[in-house]
């Protein structure tokens, strides 16, 4: 289970205003009090314009921004204190994964592996798995400066995996990627459902909501402007896709 608690993130950015010293600096406030929660063996979907908050948001979820205010759980644990515990439960696909060009796929993913300390009989049969689902096998032993975005893609969503995770937090994971990919990969988030294990993903494409949200949060300028199910936000107006409620409500 995930709890957000009054979660806050402030960062200091450049004013137009100038003083005697230059430009004056203000806080710019990415995640004003963000509450919410996602039990355990649901979707989560995060949804926003770009700067919303949606990657600072799951980045302090994750362990890896430290909140200005507020905090938030996994399995009990608070991210502040329990970040090693943590980042052993999490694997988190950031949208801008580098990944290291002079590598192989089979390289890489062997990598994180050893990173993660797993041992090479668990790992090995683990991404056979992963890259059978995601159609990989024809890709395993080119290197990452030969791949297309969306085959990068897909290394990544493997590297986030090789771990076995029980939370798995997605930043645009079908971003790049071909109409054939997007499909391929929302199976694979369906499948890692099925295992009962916990899910956030953030996207811009309306219909892997509709079709795999348990959840939907959509937040606006740092802050959470919808908490509800996918019925519950459909009612917001039934005439309409989910793509025009959703511009509509950002919108407004």
């Amino acid at each position: 289970m995930i709890k957000v608690e009054n979660l806050y993130k402030t960062f200091k950015t450049t004013s137009e205003e100038k003083s005697l010293f230059g430009k004056k600096k203000i806080d710019f406030h990415a995640v004003k009090n963000l509450n919410f929660e996602v039990e355990e063996g649901q979707v989560l979907s995060l949804l926003g314009p770009n700067g919303c908050g949606k990657t600072t948001t799951l980045r302090m979820i994750a362990g890896m921004l430290e909140p200005a205010k507020g905090t938030a759980f996994i399995d009990g644990m608070d991210v502040r204190i329990h970040k090693q515990e943590i980042k052993s439960l999490i694997g988190y696909m950031t949208n801008n994964t580098s990944l290291y060009d002079r590598l192989t796929v089979l390289e890489t993913v062997k990598f994180f592996a050893e990173l993660n300390q797993i041992k090479t009989s668990e790992y090995q049969e683990r991404a056979s798995n992963l890259f059978k689902q995601l159609d990989m096998e024809k890709y395993l032993d080119k290197k990452i400066s030969d791949l297309s975005t969306g085959m990068k893609q897909k290394t990544s969503i493997v590297r986030t995996l090789i771990h076995d995770p029980k939370i798995v937090i997605l930043d645009e994971p079908t971003t790049g990627v071909d109409v054939t990919g997007q499909s391929i990969i929302m199976d694979l988030i369906k499948h890692i459902k099925d295992q009962n294990k916990t899910i956030i993903f953030s996207t811009h494409q309306l219909g892997e909501v509709k079709d795999i949200a348990d959840k939907i949060i959509v937040m606006q300028s740092g802050e959470k402007i919808f908490d509800g199910d996918k019925d519950m936000f459909q009612k917001i107006n039934p005439k309409q896709t989910f793509n025009e409620i959703f511009m509509d409500m950002v919108n407004e």
